[in-house]
């Protein structure tokens, strides 16, 4: 059962008499800047367990003792940065005098080793540091710096 009757086409819609303009573009207005977070405030110093100064610099070393995990023991040393040329490690020097029994005089003594020095002391060459005793970071640097006096003499 078909139906054969042929369908009659729908009207059409009257097409508009006379296009209307177009409408005006709506005027592109400038994105607001972006928001800036504003600067976070600087990490929080935990305390080491020594009597120094803590740094005003905030760093996101892992190796520092006041910002990151590292925990310090043993001896705690004086000495002067000689070198700062490597990345997060300094050398350091201290000196020392022996007295030689047979001439009746004092030998001086000096003594190189590798310290790490975290991002927020800013050393530089000359200046008089305290180094602690900690882990081994790698084969040779086994302190780390945790304090800087300035300049030295």
């Amino acid at each position: 059962m078909r139906d054969t009757a042929k369908k009659e086409p729908e009207p059409k819609a009257p097409a508009p008499a006379a296009a209307a303009p177009p409408a005006p573009k709506p005027k592109k207005v400038a994105a607001p800047p972006p928001k800036v977070a504003p600067p976070k405030p600087p990490a929080k110093a935990r305390d080491i367990g020594i009597d120094v100064r803590l740094p005003t610099k905030a760093c996101t070393d892992q190796h520092c003792p006041f910002h990151g995990k590292l925990s310090v023991r043993g001896q705690s040393l004086s000495a002067v940065v000689v070198a700062t040329k490597m990345q997060r490690t300094v050398v350091v020097e201290r000196t020392s005098s022996k007295y030689i029994d047979k001439y009746e005089r004092y030998e001086k003594r000096t003594r190189r080793m590798l310290a790490h020095a975290p991002e927020c002391l800013g050393l530089q060459p000359g200046h008089v540091v305290t180094l602690m005793e900690c882990r081994p970071l790698s084969k040779t640097v086994s302190f780390v710096v945790i304090e800087t006096r300035g300049a030295g003499p």
